[in-house]
């Protein structure tokens, strides 16, 4: 014959082990604020100041940007400058999204990017494939792994002077990109 405990009795017990369990706290990147967004502007007309590419640490291909973390400028075609938007990265919508990996050396943590067009009006998203969300205006995660590997995709409005603000609690970085079909 089974013995059945009263729900009440139950719910007691489970309120008592709920209230004795540690909560954990707040981890460094729950508790992260990004600085503000200060992407640079130029004049309509004006040459893109693209960022040139740079070696990676630890070698290996070429990366735009200074930070820990950063896109791999194989993606941005050669010299390592310009997004090339194809008609088979075209949405509906009209936008272009272009597969970008970004690589992160020497760095854990929280990580935001956030993109814009510097030149005129338009708009622009980077974010990571299979890691983080939309949060602050941009695209968040945390990297857990170092040397990290991080696939990706950059999203602009159309051909244009970009920039891609990368901020992470010891960083932050700027990197400018032209794009064009």
């Amino acid at each position: 014959m089974r013995r059945w405990i009263p729900a009440v009795a139950l719910l007691a017990l489970v309120a008592a082990c709920d209230a004795t369990v540690p909560r954990p706290a707040p981890s460094v990147s729950a508790a992260w604020a990004p600085p503000p967004l200060r992407l640079p502007a130029i004049a309509a007309g004006t040459p893109c100041p693209v960022t040139p590419p740079t070696p990676a640490s630890p070698p290996g291909e070429p990366v735009l940007g200074d930070g820990p973390v950063h896109p791999v400028a194989y993606y941005f075609g050669h010299p390592g400058t310009v997004l090339r938007l194809r008609p088979a990265d075209r949405h509906p919508d009209g936008t272009y999204e272009v597969k970008v990996r970004w690589t992160s050396a020497g760095y854990r943590g929280p990580v935001l990017i956030r993109a814009g067009r510097i030149d005129g009006p338009g708009t622009a998203l980077s974010a990571f494939s299979y890691t983080g969300e939309d949060r602050d205006g941009g695209h968040y995660a945390v990297i857990e792994n170092d040397p990290g590997d991080l696939p990706g995709t950059t999203t602009v409005s159309g051909p244009g002077c970009y920039a891609i603000q990368a901020d992470g609690t010891t960083f932050s970085t700027t990197i400018v990109f032209l794009a064009r079909s």
